[in-house]
């Protein structure tokens, strides 16, 4: 099992809003520049040279991920709540003796961040945004991750919130499964974790490889 964290473990997202607009809006940039769609399961590195970019930020995409990720960092070290059915879900994996993989776009200082909020002990591997050469969409994250389990990326089921996300593991050769709602093609798409049983994930991987 390979996850995706911000937006499908927890949310992160109003944080990470909130400390764009705090940390722009002090440079001068107007709120309204700042559009959290258009960053969603997006890497960082693009994001910033956008965000400074397009909202003519004065300050270099080096300077507002300092300044951005050190208020998070202070909010998230007070804990998050995951998601509805995170927890549950992992540890019914853990149980079932499931190798599962955490796979996210941020950089490694705020996925450490969040790791105790999910138990850490549930991933046997932990893969950052910043730890691999092309970020999602490319493929590299997820075959990356299912090469560290020493799983196939056939019989592996990407668990993702975003465009960019799912067409990552969709590249990977994955089965993907979208917790929100997506045009994109997927195996599986749900409300949300709480829907997805150690029993349903298997299925879909059962039914991969009978029809391959």
């Amino acid at each position: 099992m390979l996850f995706d964290l911000d937006g499908t473990l927890v949310d992160t997202e109003p944080l990470l809003h909130q400390s764009l607009t705090a940390v722009l809006g002090a440079a001068g940039v107007p709120a309204p520049a700042i559009r959290p769609e258009e960053l969603r399961g997006r890497d960082v590195a693009g994001n910033l040279a956008r965000l400074c970019g397009l909202a003519r930020s004065p300050l270099t995409p080096e300077e507002l991920y300092a300044r951005v990720s050190g208020r998070m960092l202070d909010r998230l070290r007070l804990g998050i709540s995951p998601l509805p059915g995170a927890v549950g879900l992992l540890r019914s994996l853990r149980r079932a003796r499931v190798p599962c993989a955490l796979v996210s776009s941020s950089y490694r200082a705020l996925v450490d961040a969040v790791l105790p909020s999910l138990a850490a002990g549930e991933f046997a591997v932990t893969l950052a945004g910043d730890e691999v050469a092309h970020p999602k969409p490319h493929p590299e994250p997820y075959r990356t991750a299912a090469a560290r389990l020493g799983v196939a990326p056939g019989d592996c089921v990407v668990v993702e919130d975003s465009p960019t996300g799912l067409r990552s593991g969709r590249a990977a050769g994955c089965v993907t499964v979208s917790v929100t709602p997506t045009t994109e093609p997927v195996d599986l798409a749900v409300p949300d974790l709480s829907a997805l049983t150690v029993e349903r994930l298997r299925e879909l991987t059962e039914k991969r490889g009978t029809s391959t």
